[in-house]
């Protein structure tokens, strides 16, 4: 995940997920910001990385995207469409004197539903957000994005149903 440091533009509503006031990127949206100039990915040197290093990311698939999910992803984004990941709330409120640190590490977390599609997460060793990705499978293939219509009133804290659903087969996930 990358931390989003500063914003400019509208398309940050349609974008990234939120963490208690802080908007993060998956591998997939940071690449294909960074393929259309509207995202510089810095690393703890704030030093700018190069589109070459963050292809290699998502080209030795370990990064949780696929080559194969990332084109699906660049695709649905340039036709338009709002996509995120399946199974993943757009906000989270974390309760108050605790922390979560969003990392491609395993993140324990046990998530209460609430209205309006924003959720609260409390720690839990049993879950965690990454089992919530890989625990949804039917027969080979599982969702990926929920996708929805091009709509200039999207909100995450209210997103509705998604459009449709897009699965891939395990190879691609």
């Amino acid at each position: 995940m990358a931390e989003v440091v500063e914003k400019k533009g509208k398309m940050w509503t349609t974008t990234g997920i939120v963490r208690n006031g802080k908007t993060y990127c998956s591998i997939e949206e940071t690449l294909f910001l960074a393929e259309i100039g509207a995202l510089y990915l810095l690393d703890n040197n704030d030093l700018c990385l190069p589109l070459k290093e963050i292809y290699e990311k998502i080209a030795n698939e370990k990064s949780g995207c696929s080559w194969e999910l990332f084109e699906v992803y660049r695709h649905l984004k340039s036709l338009g469409y709002i996509v995120g990941r399946h199974g993943v709330p757009w906000i989270v409120k974390i309760p108050k004197g605790r922390d979560i640190n969003i990392t491609s590490d395993p993140v324990s977390l046990q998530v209460t539903p609430k209205r309006h599609g924003v959720m609260d997460v409390e720690p839990k060793e049993e879950s965690s957000l990454v089992a919530l990705f890989y625990n949804i499978q039917i027969n080979e293939v599982r969702p990926v994005f929920d996708v929805y219509l091009p709509n200039r009133k999207f909100k995450k804290s209210c997103p509705g149903d998604p459009s449709f659903l897009l699965y891939l087969t395990c190879k691609y996930v």
